[in-house]
This record gives C-alpha cells, structure tokens and sequence, in this order.
C-alpha cells in the first residue's frame, strides 16, 4: 500500500523514465545503452516542496533537440590537430565494427554531412521505427501521460484512502 506522496511520485517517475528508454530506441538512439542507462529520474522531498527531476549524460540535450548546421563544430580543411567532435564520431564507428582506419573516414564524412545537414541527418532517419529522430522526451511523456495520469490518481486516492483509515481508527 502506498503511505507517502514519494512513494507516488516515485512510481510516477519510474513510468516517465521508462517511457524514455523506450522511445530513445525507437528512434534509433542506442548503440552501447550508455545514454539510456545514464537516465535517472528522482522523486523527494527539496526544501519544502516535493519535486521530480531527471538527469542524463550531456548529450542527451543534443539528442534529444538537435543541433542546427551551423552549430556543427567542424570546419573541413582547418588544419585542427584535434577534435573532440570527430574524436567522439570515430569511437561510435568503431563500436558499429569499423577498424581505426575505416572509422576515422566515416566520421569525417559524417561530420560533413552534420555540417551541411545538421543533426539528425536526413539519412539518419533510416534507423528511427517511428520516423522521429528528436523530440524522445517529449514523445515519451506524450505516449506516457495516460499511464502517469492513472498511477497518480490511483496512487493519491490510496493515499488519501490510507489517511483517512488511519484517523477513522483513531478516532472509534
């Protein structure tokens, strides 16, 4: 049984974090699960207020919006010794299976494809099940929100129901 507003809360945050797994899958943000495993939504008690809140890896920010062509941080040609952005595509390469060489070429190929494109790119969107590429929180709370809606209101009627049974008893 239910006995406290967190404990309601928690569960709420448990659907809304699952709900986001779910949809960075299914439009295709999944490789190693890092980003998806790094997802945390907290429910408790701050200050005087019950609050949820979520954390997630960095890049879940750009996954999840975007990022403009002209925000792409690649200049072909620069003569840049070192590139984190690059850096960071080659790694993703290798863990889909390319060698060192292979996957140095594809990210900077992809790079220039960020460049003109943005992310996501318009090729992209062949990995996406559901024809999205961005937008999986929003989605995720969308899709969920009669799943949250129904556990909150069954989850702060018990609430309610174990209080009042608590007082009734207190009180013969």
């Amino acid at each position: 049984m239910i006995r406290t507003p967190e404990e309601v809360m928690k569960g709420g945050a448990a659907i809304v974090e699952a709900g986001i797994k779910e949809e960075s899958r299914a439009q295709g943000h999944y490789l190693t699960g890092a980003m998806q495993n790094s997802l945390s939504v907290v429910a408790g008690r701050f200050a005087n207020a019950r609050v949820v809140f979520g954390t997630a890896v960095d890049y879940t920010h750009y996954v999840n919006k975007g990022v403009a062509a002209g925000k792409i941080p690649f200049q072909q040609g620069s003569g840049a010794g070192k590139s984190a952005y690059i850096e960071g595509l080659r790694q993703f390469f290798i863990l889909k299976g390319l060698s060192d060489k292979e996957a140095l070429g594809a990210a900077f190929a992809t790079a220039k494809t960020h460049k003109k494109e943005g992310m996501p790119s318009k090729g992209s969107y062949a990995h996406s099940s559901t024809g999205q590429r961005t937008g999986m929180i929003e989605t995720a709370m969308r899709k969920k929100e009669p799943q949250l809606d129904a556990h909150m209101s069954t989850g702060f009627d018990s609430l309610v129901e174990y209080e009042f049974q608590k007082c009734k008893s207190e009180t013969v």
